[in-house]
């Protein structure tokens, strides 16, 4: 490594990447107050969003760079296309949180908080591509959100998860976390989910098969791959199911994976600190909200 690049590392601010939907949804529903746009609508979602985005980076991640990241329309389609129930169960779901995305990006811009959605990426592919490229140079990355789907991130050691709702001194979630709480690394996590399910994305996993179970199959280090070949012991059960369902539970693994390889420019990011972020009230009368 030269001089000139470890310079530059040293200037380049660490970087803050946020799962947009997700914050936006929590916001929808878990704010304490609701608050009412001008015409009528809802603004709970927009004005928590930025409430909760404002205070995890003056609390936690002060002197980042900040990058939100939102899903594209039709995003899950191409992942839909290798197994139709992916997310089908969406269709069902309360969208209403949706319905503040466009003045919720009204009010990132007038704010100068850069966001971002790849057509036809979902975020969490589009967050892990830029997460694991900017660790790759040494920079330190941290990822706000509540998608478990984004533990498999943690096998790097240039990333955390950041959950402002822990208990004080654990906010930040590491590879560490993962495997005391799961019995797993996060490089097994797509494997553990695959035996387990995924509720929130429709998978349904391996039946009889939850996490104390998973976490003694994978005991090791193991993948899926090995599975066939385990003695049966006490898991006999779990083993002969797993083998009926073999193909589907590849399958529901690569659905799991996130992908490192979204076509994500290497201008995305900046890596300039952002300033503290601007109060939502004010944000709220910029986007002619309020």
């Amino acid at each position: 490594m030269t001089g000139g690049t470890i310079m530059a590392m040293a200037m380049t601010a660490p970087l803050l990447l946020v799962g947009g939907h997700h914050l936006l949804t929590r916001s929808y529903f878990g704010f304490p107050k609701r608050f009412q746009a001008l015409d009528g609508t809802d603004a709970t979602g927009a004005f928590g969003f930025v409430a909760l985005l404002r205070k995890a980076h003056r609390e936690h991640c002060a002197g980042h760079e900040v990058l939100v990241v939102f899903d594209a329309e039709d995003s899950a389609a191409g992942r839909a296309r290798v197994d139709a129930g992916y997310k089908a169960n969406r269709a069902e779901a309360d969208h209403r949180p949706i319905q503040a995305l466009a003045p919720l990006k009204e009010m990132l811009d007038q704010g100068g908080v850069r966001w971002l959605e790849w057509l036809g990426a979902e975020g969490d592919d589009v967050l892990a591509t830029i997460a694991m490229r900017e660790a790759a140079v040494g920079r330190a990355v941290v990822v706000f959100s509540g998608d478990r789907d984004l533990y498999s991130l943690l096998a790097s050691d240039g990333i955390r998860i950041l959950n402002p709702q822990g208990p004080p001194g654990s906010q930040f979630i590491t590879a560490r976390a993962i495997t005391d709480r799961f019995g797993v690394t996060p490089a097994q996590w797509a494997d553990f989910r695959a035996l387990t399910g995924d509720s929130n994305d429709n998978l349904p996993g391996v039946a009889g098969v939850g996490p104390v179970t998973a976490s003694r199959l994978l005991t090791g280090g193991r993948q899926l791959e090995d599975l066939p070949a385990t003695a049966p012991g006490r898991l006999a059960k779990p083993l002969i199911r797993i083998r009926e369902t073999w193909e589907a539970v590849l399958r529901e693994r690569s659905l799991l994976r996130l992908n490192y390889e979204a076509p994500v420019p290497q201008d995305t990011v900046t890596g300039t600190a952002a300033p503290e972020l601007t109060p939502p009230a004010v944000l709220m009368k910029a986007a002619g909200l309020w």
